[in-house]
C-alpha cells in the first residue's frame, strides 16, 4: 500500500488511538495504518471507555469520530482539551459531516485537523504526516 506522505517519516515511536462507535470504521482506519509502522494503534468503539482509557493509552494522535452515542466527539474533544496533562495529543476529528460550521467548531475547540468520511487514504496519510511532523518538531498548534 502506498502510504504517501508518511513514507519518509519514522512513526515507530508514535501511538494512535481511533475512536468510532462503528466497528467497521475503526477496523478500516486500523488497516490503513498498519503499513505505516506506528508503535501502537488502539481502537475503541465505545467513547466512554476510550475517554476513561486515554490517559493510560497516552497516544500521540487521536482520530476521533464526531457523531457517537453517549459522549459525542465534541464532548470528548472538550474533555481532552480541558485536561492540561493531555495537551500534547494531536486530535484529528473524523466525520461524515463536512459543513464548514462543524469544521470551524472543531478547530475552535482545539482539534488539530478535520477529516471527512468516507476516508480517503491519501488524505488520511497526509493529515497524520502533518501532525507527526509537528510532534517531532515539538509543537502543538495554538488554535
Amino acid at each position: 500500500m502506498n502510504i504517501g506522505a508518511l513514507k519518509d517519516i519514522d512513526c515507530s515511536n508514535i501511538s494512535v488511538v481511533i475512536v468510532d462507535d462503528i466497528p467497521i470504521n475503526t477496523k478500516l482506519i486500523g488497516k490503513l495504518l498498519e503499513p505505516v509502522g506506528f508503535k501502537k494503534v488502539i481502537q475503541y468503539n465505545n467513547s466512554q471507555l476510550a475517554l476513561d482509557s486515554i490517559k493510560t493509552d497516552n497516544p500521540d494522535i487521536l482520530l476521533l469520530d464526531v457523531m457517537m452515542p453517549g459522549i459525542d466527539g465534541f464532548s470528548f474533544l472538550s474533555s481532552v482539551r480541558e485536561d492540561r496533562s493531555m495537551d500534547n495529543i494531536k486530535i484529528i476529528m473524523v466525520s461524515a459531516v463536512s459543513e464548514l460550521e462543524e469544521v470551524k467548531r472543531a478547530s475552535a475547540m482545539g482539534a488539530d485537523d478535520y477529516l471527512t468520511k468516507p476516508i480517503n487514504a491519501k488524505l488520511l496519510y497526509s493529515r497524520i504526516a502533518s501532525q507527526v511532523s509537528q510532534i517531532m518538531g515539538g509543537g502543538r498548534n495554538n488554535q
